[in-house]
């Protein structure tokens, strides 16, 4: 029998990758995939003459299109980073270093 500590994990795991998988799939592609070959960015003012950022600018097509994608990848690194950093802090037991 599996104790409780597997089970909230794997209830964990499936909610998010069913969160991954619904963001994958709600974010509007478009065109991302059609060209062949990298494309230059070209350099412009981001802000237009009232304040207000462009439409086109990275940042807005970045967090206003790709916006749930990159939050739940934002979320899994850092738990990644935090699950390596407890790792290398474990101790073991059988070191016999000293």
């Amino acid at each position: 029998m599996m104790s409780k500590r597997t089970i909230y994990g794997i209830v964990t795991a499936v909610i998010v990758l069913a969160a991954l998988t619904f963001a994958v799939f709600a974010t509007g592609w478009g065109d991302i995939v059609s060209n062949s070959w990298p494309q230059s960015l070209p350099t412009f003012n981001p802000i237009d003459g009232s304040g207000n950022i462009l439409t086109s600018s990275l940042t807005y097509v970045m967090f206003e299109t790709y916006g749930p994608i990159v939050a739940l990848l934002s979320l899994i690194m850092f738990g990644a980073m935090v699950g390596a950093i407890c790792v290398a802090r474990e101790e073991v037991d059988d070191d016999d270093s000293n």
